[in-house]
């Protein structure tokens, strides 16, 4: 399971650098346009949901590897056994965060479907409901990787520990 969910927050945050590089363009042709007076359409609308759908498409991978913020300078000189028990409440303060965030954009999500969910006025309008189904779906999957971290994180405090590694598990 740990290769399956490490390929597959690898392939989301793939995902969306490219949907970032791409962007770039977008901004970019929007700028050199308004140079002469032709700016690209929906621009604003474009970034604005993107931006969005980038942010939750990376969430699982920082999730799963840890990246999220920590004061390591303080965490590094702590008891394996303290890092074990800040470790576990991150991970369910996350938790509930992202159950909170999966729960709050069900609705929204399935009328967005219902109604076919636009932004924008004039020549471009922006789909907004597959935005809302990344929100959704990235939010799941985070759970389901913080409870794979909370896993972790209970196999090592209980497995055998070598002294000289400071409770960490290794040859």
């Amino acid at each position: 399971m740990n290769r399956l969910s490490e390929w597959i927050t690898a392939a989301l945050n793939a995902v969306a650098a490219f949907w970032a590089f791409a962007l770039a363009f977008v901004i970019v042709a929007d700028v050199v346009g308004r140079q002469f007076g032709l700016p690209v359409q929906g621009t604003a609308e474009i970034v604005a949901n993107s931006i969005v759908a980038i942010v939750f498409l990376q969430f699982p991978l920082a999730i799963e590897r840890g990246y999220f913020l920590r004061a390591t300078i303080l965490y590094q000189v702590m008891p394996f056994r303290l890092q074990a028990v800040l470790d576990v409440i991150a991970a369910l303060l996350g938790l509930f965060l992202f159950i909170a965030i999966a729960t709050g954009s069900w609705s929204d999500m399935i009328t967005g479907f219902r109604i076919g969910e636009f932004e924008g006025e004039g020549a471009l309008r922006v789909p907004v409901y597959p935005i809302r189904a990344i929100i959704f779906g990235m939010s799941v999957l985070s759970v389901c990787i913080y409870l794979l971290v909370m896993a972790r994180i209970a196999a090592k405090v209980f497995a055998p520990r070598d002294a000289d590694h400071n409770g960490q598990t290794g040859a």
